[in-house]
């Protein structure tokens, strides 16, 4: 390769890995993906640094040729599109079994980017997943059909909010901040207007929507695999966001305030739980399609949330600890997660994400909030204290599958590779 084919090689290389960043990859997925390419074209030693918004790549070359390229990256653009990270990681694959050359690489990657008029028909899929994911997780916590419709109506609403508030290009806090507290108003208008019962549940479900619980999910996982800056940088901006929306809905609650001065949560009974399995399958089937999976994953990604569920239901007559009972669930989460991504060929992100989806603590922010709002600053803290511990339980069973699983498939890899030789 020449000097020019070669910078022209490692600025392909960083366009897959942005987009894979960009599409909801990991860290770790990102710099691995650029340096098994490179290294798959002759390059004999690879650098990648990576963090939410930044790429920085050199790459050693024959005759000790040292290329550096560092990239930019637009965290507006971020979203969780699994189909795209799939395409991807299809075409890292590809990349490195058949070494094409550049310009059939250029062919290969705009062809993955949607074109303007499939972008259009995207949205109005997401709507789907708005109504799935309000409807879904108004039953899952104890809410009644008519809450379940005020629901779905008010992420109908939020969907619109998205849409119309993105053509402006609000700031991201500004913008969560302004989503929420439409959407919490709302949520108390279709109670008003009998179209639901009770404006927690309504609003708990809404929130499951808004709050950015798996960003900060990821961002302790990749604190505690030693991705510390990137995790770090990704919880502070996830926090900020989370604010933003629990602020938002706590201004609404304070408006209604005296409408609705005390009320009660429920739970589904005991007999009625296999309801509460199904509808966290099929709010995780909502967030399946928000997060654009494959029409052939939306099943296996929605079985994964509720089999996660059923898994947590067990350990909490069985298990003490609320921490180690979530934790659990998220590891059998994350086990699914890793044996559907190799019987399906696919990154096991696409289904670690869905299958955590159930023990996201929407519904623990919300009780934060109507605390707050009522001034029993004790009873806050201790909910505020447990929607922060659940998020970590959530971290810490992913982590540990994934360090098993990373540490035994390499091991096996390189014992493939050994007897070979």
């Amino acid at each position: 390769m020449t000097e020019r084919e070669q910078r022209l090689l490692v600025s392909r290389a960083l366009d897959i890995g942005e987009r894979m960043l960009l599409s909801g990859g990991e860290v770790s997925r990102v710099e691995d993906t650029i340096s098994r390419i490179l290294k798959s074209y002759g390059a004999e030693r690879v650098e990648v640094f990576t963090i939410l918004s930044f790429i920085s790549l050199t790459a050693v070359f024959e005759e000790d040729r040292v290329l550096t390229e560092n990239r930019r990256v637009s965290i507006v653009a971020y979203s969780n599109d699994f189909t795209r990270l799939e395409q991807l990681n299809a075409l890292s694959r590809e990349l490195c079994a058949t070494r094409p050359d550049l310009d059939m690489m250029a062919e290969k990657l705009e062809s993955i980017d949607l074109p303007p008029r499939k972008k259009q028909f995207r949205e109005l899929y997401w709507l789907l997943g708005y109504i799935l994911s309000g409807t879904g997780f108004a039953i899952f916590f104890g809410g009644t059909w008519r809450d379940a419709l005020g629901a779905g109506l008010c992420c109908l609403a939020v969907w619109f909010l998205n849409w119309f508030f993105k053509r402006g290009a609000l700031q991201r806090l500004f913008h969560a901040f302004l989503v929420s507290f439409i959407a919490g108003t709302l949520c108390y208008l279709v109670i008003l207007l009998g179209l639901g019962e009770h404006p927690g549940q309504v609003m708990m479900a809404v929130i499951m929507v808004l709050i950015p619980g798996i960003a900060i999910t990821n961002a302790m996982r990749e604190v505690l695999i030693s991705d510390t800056i990137s995790g770090i940088l990704r919880l502070v901006e996830s926090l900020l966001i989370a604010s933003a929306v629990a602020f938002g809905f706590a201004l609404a609650m304070f408006a209604f305030k005296g409408r609705f001065p005390q009320e009660h949560f429920t739970s589904l009974d005991a007999d009625l739980l296999w309801l509460q399995v199904l509808a966290a399958a099929v709010g995780t089937l909502g967030f399946a399609i928000l997060f654009n999976s494959r029409p052939r994953r939306l099943f296996l990604g929605a079985l994964g949330g509720g089999l996660t569920w059923v898994v947590y239901l067990l350990l909490s007559d069985l298990v003490g600890s609320d921490f180690l009972c979530v934790a659990l669930a998220a590891a059998f989460g994350a086990v699914y997660a890793e044996i559907m991504a190799r019987v399906c060929k696919a990154p096991a992100t696409v289904f670690t994400i869905l299958s955590e989806i159930a023990l996201i603590p929407g519904g623990s922010l919300y009780i934060t909030m109507h605390h707050l709002v009522g001034g029993r600053q004790g009873e806050a803290l201790r909910y505020g204290l447990h929607t922060v511990m659940v998020a970590l339980a959530i971290a810490v069973g992913i982590v540990l599958v994934t360090a098993f699983t990373t540490s035994f498939f390499s091991k096996k890899k390189r014992a493939a590779t050994g007897h070979k030789h």
